[in-house]
């Protein structure tokens, strides 16, 4: 113990960093605390001359009966002095951090490489059994003075935001963790997608994303939707989405009043919005709820009552490869999915409402046409006629436990 400490001090090390150097033994009290405490030890070693070979700059302040130490400005070997900074470091984070609304933050830190280079080169002087890193000491205690500053909560896992210090070039950024509100929606319009899309002038994600980008002041948005219906198709059930707003300023919304703005809208309604984490991104995107699909269909000649009863067959196993009209963007495999149920209304001789509930993934407008055979069977393949989809609608997506 006395060889490590006569080691460390062989260079001049402020309080913070000779006590870190033993952070592991004794609970209760700071690193500083921990290295004055040593310090006044190896002072009474020195002066019985048990500690040799060591910067006299470490014990100014003390008084010896049998030496004087000279006044000296030397700053720390280790730290450069930095942990006699954390008050100023604290300040000008607190100056950052001023225009975000946060209940929890994270401190982090880059330290200056030298600084990296200095504290490997003491570790494999004095060993690193009892040590803690630069970087964990300087985050708890910059934090620790935020805290009591803002009387916000030091977070770990889930901040709201991150300060993270960059040491080497003395700068401070602030990273504003993503907001992600669940909740349902429909789309009552054709021709407009999900997501945002150069070719679209709108979509369900800008109509819903719009009013909350407004009040969180974030910069930009994602939405993640518990699958997605056709462009030209209409989503009359509720589909369940999760919209990510990246790097909010405000994180306290009115979602009763967001709700009611985004539903003033003819295009789009919402509904349940509620805050949400990460991990309910993930359920949306992994559950596969069946649907139940509207589909209007057209047939190339007149078709009879006895005719349409042979839709029932649609019911079981559908083998259906990637469709044409898809294929640019999707790998060319063959999809296995159920079709669990059919209901047919004749509306006139060439045209019918076919009610569909199926397994999540299976495409509806290939199940009706055959897609020149990719789809097996279809509508097309049972009637012995050419069938096409002109109109779809999604009308039911069963609940899934968020």
């Amino acid at each position: 113990m006395i060889e490590r400490i006569g080691k460390i001090l062989e260079k001049k090390v402020c309080d913070n960093c000779l006590g870190r150097q033993f952070s592991q033994l004794l609970t209760g009290t700071t690193n500083r605390e921990r290295g004055r405490a040593l310090r006044f030890f190896a002072a009474m070693l020195y002066e019985a001359g048990e500690l040799k070979n060591v910067d006299e700059s470490n014990f100014i302040g003390f008084e010896f009966r049998t030496k004087k130490i000279k006044t000296s400005k030397k700053r720390c070997w280790l730290c450069d002095d930095i942990f006699e900074n954390l008050e100023r470091f604290s300040r000008a984070a607190l100056k950052k951090i001023k225009k975000y609304e946060f209940s929890t933050f994270l401190v982090g830190c880059r330290p200056p490489r030298e600084l990296l280079k200095r504290e490997e080169e003491l570790w494999e002087k004095t060993g690193i059994e009892f040590c803690e890193p630069f970087k964990a000491e300087f985050n708890r205690e910059v934090g620790k003075l935020i805290e009591k500053t803002t009387g916000k909560k030091g977070e770990t896992l889930k901040p709201d935001i991150v300060i993270l210090f960059d040491l080497e070039n003395w700068k401070i950024e602030v990273k504003s963790n993503p907001l992600y509100i669940f909740g349902y929606y429909q789309k009552l319009v054709r021709g407009i997608p999900q997501c945002k899309w150069e070719h679209y002038r709108t979509s369900v994600e800008q109509i819903i994303a719009r009013p909350i980008m407004k009040v969180s002041k974030g910069v930009d948005h994602s939405f993640h939707g518990m699958g997605r219906e056709d462009v030209s198709a209409r989503c009359l059930g509720w589909r369940p989405f999760v919209i990510e707003i990246k790097e909010p300023k405000k994180r306290k919304l009115d979602l009763k009043k967001i709700t009611e703005e985004i539903n003033k809208s003819s295009s789009v309604k919402v509904r349940s919005l509620r805050f949400v984490d990460m991990e309910t991104v993930r359920k949306v995107k992994e559950a596969r709820p069946d649907k139940t699909y509207r589909a209007l269909v057209v047939f190339e000649r007149p078709v009879s009552e006895k005719e349409l009863k042979k839709l029932r067959m649609l019911v079981g196993e559908i083998k259906q490869k990637t469709p044409t009209r898809v294929l640019h963007r999707r790998s060319d495999i063959t999809r296995k999915r159920m079709v669990k149920q059919v209901k047919v209304k004749k509306l006139s001789p060439r045209k019918a409402e076919l009610i569909i509930k199926a397994e999540a993934g299976l495409y509806i407008k290939e199940l009706i046409s055959g897609d020149d055979g990719r789809t097996s069977p279809s509508v097309s393949e049972i009637l012995g006629v050419k069938s096409e989809c002109r109109e779809l609608d999604v009308i039911k997506i069963d609940r899934v436990n968020l």
